[in-house]
């Protein structure tokens, strides 16, 4: 038996079913659709009532509750300082409740057939081995963990990783030249028995090798080897770091917006850490600018990265949402990066580096890992 279920979690989804009228300011679905039931106290509030038996399950309910991209935006803890985990867990473990309950067999369909399509990848990765790219040495205790996100969305900024590390005279293990589904989908989807499975495996291959330490390139992988493995009970025995928490020093060619996303800035706290790294020598605010995302002039980065910076979407292969709000949740975000007026933006989530090289052709869109070559 988990311990990771709705009944053990059933205090947190009763917090937060309680209303939050700030909400109606950020949250990217009701932004999106304007409609109340998009809103994340009203969505847990229906799923609730079909947990305490008040509502029958039925198919509107049922597809309510897939339609979220689980940015964390627009929920309690960003205005009153509660956990951030939890308007999450509360989201994944009711999305469980109702695939037990014979819902959402579509999207679990489409998820099982992407991942048969791509070889047991989430997205159609070019390469499957790196080996070239990478320093390599079968004595190393220390492991490369390459996502399928990066793989499919940055394969340029691998390189850059190689060439970074060759500097500093480190190398990997042979296993960390291939690309690896790290498996958020299964959680996200409401597969958790599915999720947890599959990062037990990951995790268990890894010690298996016997590595102390596994380097990261995205927030999603640290969030999913060292909170996500700790809440459900098998912390990994390796150290696990994510590279940006490790470099000392970044730099930027030009002055760029900086692009971070729901994982960096809200499930793994990075704000403060990535505005230090990309910190300016000269900066002057702009007082007309938004004040929970603000713009700033400076020699290396045009705004200061808070929890409040708008997601372009899904940091993960979504399935089952509708088309027409993942659009608008696009469109509102693109819009906040225009009015900056940068010419060059800087991107630190790979799933964001298409939506962001397709909609903005005449910027100039670079990924952290590639400023590293």
């Amino acid at each position: 038996m988990r311990d990771y279920t709705l009944k053990n979690y059933e205090e947190q989804l009763n917090h937060q079913v309680i209303h939050m009228d700030q909400a109606v300011c950020y949250c990217p679905e009701f932004r999106a659709s304007c409609m109340m039931h998009d809103y994340p106290s009203r969505r847990l509030q229906l799923a609730r009532s079909v947990f305490k038996g008040d509502l029958e399950a039925n198919d509107f309910i049922a597809n309510l509750q897939f339609q979220s991209i689980l940015s964390r935006q627009g929920e309690r803890w960003q205005n009153f300082g509660e956990n951030p985990e939890d308007g999450m867990d509360a989201t994944i473990l009711c999305r469980d409740m109702f695939v037990q309950k014979g819902y959402g067999a579509s999207i679990v369909d489409d998820l099982e057939e992407a991942l048969g399509k791509n070889g047991g990848h989430i997205y159609g990765v070019n390469q499957q081995d790196y080996t070239n790219d990478l320093p390599i040495d079968a004595a190393s205790d220390t492991a490369l963990l390459i996502d399928d996100a990066t793989a499919a969305f940055d394969e340029s900024g691998i390189a850059g990783v190689g060439n970074y590390f060759k500097r500093k005279g480190e190398s990997f293990i042979p296993a960390s030249a291939r690309p690896v589904f790290l498996g958020f989908e299964y959680f996200a989807h409401g597969l958790v028995d599915a999720g947890i499975a599959h990062l037990k495996a990951l995790i268990e291959d890894l010690e298996h090798q016997g590595v102390k330490r596994v380097i990261v390139l995205s927030a999603q992988a640290k969030y999913m080897l060292t909170t996500l493995a700790e809440k459900l009970g098998m912390p990994p025995a390796f150290q696990v770091e994510y590279l940006v928490d490790t470099m000392e020093r970044a730099w930027c060619d030009t002055p760029s917006y900086l692009y971070a996303g729901s994982f960096n800035l809200r499930y793994c706290q990075e704000s403060h850490r990535l505005n230090t790294l990309y910190d300016n020598a000269v900066q002057d605010s702009i007082p007309t600018s938004q004040e929970f995302t603000p713009l700033v002039k400076g020699d290396v980065r045009l705004n200061t990265l808070t929890i409040w910076q708008k997601p372009l979407g899904p940091e993960y292969r979504i399935f089952g949402m509708a088309e027409s709000l993942l659009t608008k949740i696009e469109e509102d975000a693109l819009r906040d990066i225009r009015m900056s007026g940068a010419k060059s933006i800087l991107c630190f989530e790979p799933t964001a580096l298409p939506i962001l090289k397709e909609a903005c052709p005449d910027y100039s869109v670079h990924s952290y890992l590639e400023q590293l070559a």
